[in-house]
């Protein structure tokens, strides 16, 4: 049997295909851009067309690329695919795309959870279904598109997230993962679908349009002849049910069971731990885990990493010219390490993880700052925004360390600080592919190249680059209790002011 597998991850700016071997070596990846539009205000959407030729393209490199590097044709065992988690991707009932998709940062139905939260809908959604509702929360879109687009909304024929749409594409099949089966719309404690959820929400109507549930390792179609013309896979291939990138990404990072934070610092703050007991709280989403019995308590919001990449293209465009923007800006993180001047920032461009919609912000300010006083704080705040939910999560802190993956943990200096801001040890597993390696393990246990998730993680474990706290710890959480008064501060002055 070959021991090639292959995950799609395909998060809210790069889709990507990477091939590895059953032990978690990387072969060689395929990466395609997918573009956000964003014509109106509070919209983040995707052309779902465009996206599967992106998904598609990136299939054919990788393979390309790993046949150059093998010296033979590469074919795989199977394929799974991880997708950004949340928004909706829906299909008419013809199996056509019913217009855009709404990504992850998409805000529009700001309102209406705001409504939810004044007539208790929120309240009951928390005990119902383990979540309380949020802007991109699918049946918070479902609903404003119910309201805005009656039409549109009359055309469903399926609800399904991004990942689901790619295995869509590649197989045909309309489906979800078990985990992200609950993502609006599953009884917490059944872990299954609930007609009180729908009607909770007002949905009812939609209830044909809940996709079926497979669990991630489990087969759920196979590489159609039109698709492996697209693709370059094999017809016939296997391709497993996949994950939600985040899940995705503490899988591969070797987190598959309780006592353990995984913590992603992507485009979303991404703060989660599995857990055996379906424990609630206002301060986290409680979601289907990875088996039935287990449950994934996320603590997040979409304040992370989006934030770097809006200052580097805002205020940075010299330094993303050259072959290492963060060389060029590191001398001058460097030049005013030991400069007392602190600007405190709200990294809350794309909605923030209050129930009040709070604006980003810089402030404290002045004339003498510069650029590199400005991506400190940037950096600081995306850290302490982290913060926020890890300590939602353990309070107590009774796990002393997290394992952080997603862009920035590439960067030393952001994962030191990361340290230095949670007060715990940070490791950073050494691949940098950890949402495809998360979501290629299920494409191996479909194959049967592993027997479990525990075989699997012993299978594909790699070594960590570790980050305990330093000096910088006691300014940084001076500087946390600071940025907490701002924020709730700010929320009193946004209420007031209502800048849109």
């Amino acid at each position: 049997m070959t021991d090639y597998l292959i995950g799609l991850d395909s998060g809210l700016t790069v889709t990507k295909s990477v091939v590895f071997r059953r032990d978690g070596s990387v072969v060689a990846s395929g990466h395609c851009a997918v573009p956000q539009i964003k014509d109106a205000p509070r919209r983040v959407e995707r052309d779902m067309t465009a996206h599967w030729n992106a998904a598609a393209r990136s299939i054919r490199d990788a393979l390309a690329a790993a046949a150059a590097a093998e010296g033979h044709a590469v074919r795989p065992a199977a394929i799974a695919v991880a997708g950004h988690g949340d928004g909706v991707y829906l299909l008419d009932r013809d199996g056509v795309p019913l217009g855009l998709a709404a990504t992850s940062l998409d805000s529009r139905a700001q309102d209406v959870v705001a409504g939810w939260d004044a007539d208790g809908t929120s309240a009951r959604a928390q005990a119902l279904c383990g979540q309380q509702p949020f802007p991109a929360f699918p049946a918070a879109l479902l609903a404003y598109m119910r309201d805005a687009d009656p039409a549109g909304f009359a055309r469903i024929g399926a609800i399904l997230s991004c990942k689901d749409w790619l295995r869509f594409c590649l197989t045909g099949i309309v489906g979800t993962d078990f985990t992200e089966a609950s993502l609006s719309f599953t009884d917490v404690q059944t872990q299954t679908y609930s007609d009180a959820a729908l009607e909770l929400f007002g949905l009812g109507a939609i209830r044909h349009a809940l996709p079926q549930v497979f669990l991630p390792g489990q087969i759920a179609g196979r590489v159609t002849a039109e698709a492996a013309q697209a693709t370059g896979l094999p017809q016939g291939l296997p391709v497993a049910a996949g994950l939600h990138d985040v899940t995705a990404c503490a899988v591969g990072s070797g987190i598959a069971g309780p006592g353990k934070l995984a913590v992603v610092s992507g485009t979303y703050s991404i703060n989660e731990a599995l857990r055996e007991r379906p424990e609630t709280s206002p301060g986290w989403l409680t979601r289907n885990g990875l088996m039935p019995g287990q449950w994934n308590c996320m603590s997040i919001s979409p304040a992370s990493s989006a934030n770097l990449d809006w200052f580097l293209h805002q205020a940075a465009r010299d330094a993303l010219a050259t072959d290492d923007p963060f060389a060029m800006l590191q001398k001058e993180l460097d030049a005013i390490a030991q400069d007392p001047s602190e600007i405190i920032y709200l990294p809350y461009l794309f909605g923030s993880p209050h129930r009040v919609d709070v604006p980003g912000a810089f402030l404290g300010l002045r004339g003498w700052h510069g650029r590199g006083h400005m991506l400190r704080a940037v950096g600081e705040g995306i850290a302490f925004n982290h913060r926020h939910h890890v300590d939602t999560l353990d309070p107590n802190h009774a796990i002393p360390s997290v394992r952080l993956t997603g862009g920035s943990s590439r960067n030393a200096y952001f994962a030191q600080l990361m340290s230095d801001v949670l007060g715990r040890r940070v490791e950073v597993p050494q691949t940098l592919e950890a949402g495809a390696l998360g979501v290629a393990i299920c494409a191996g246990l479909a194959a049967g190249l592993y027997e479990d998730w525990d075989d699997a993680l012993a299978q594909t474990a790699g070594p960590l680059r570790v980050y305990d706290p330093g000096p910088r710890s006691d300014r940084l959480n001076a500087s946390y209790a600071r940025y907490q008064d701002a924020a709730a501060t700010l929320a009193q002055l946004q209420a007031r002011i209502s800048i849109r």
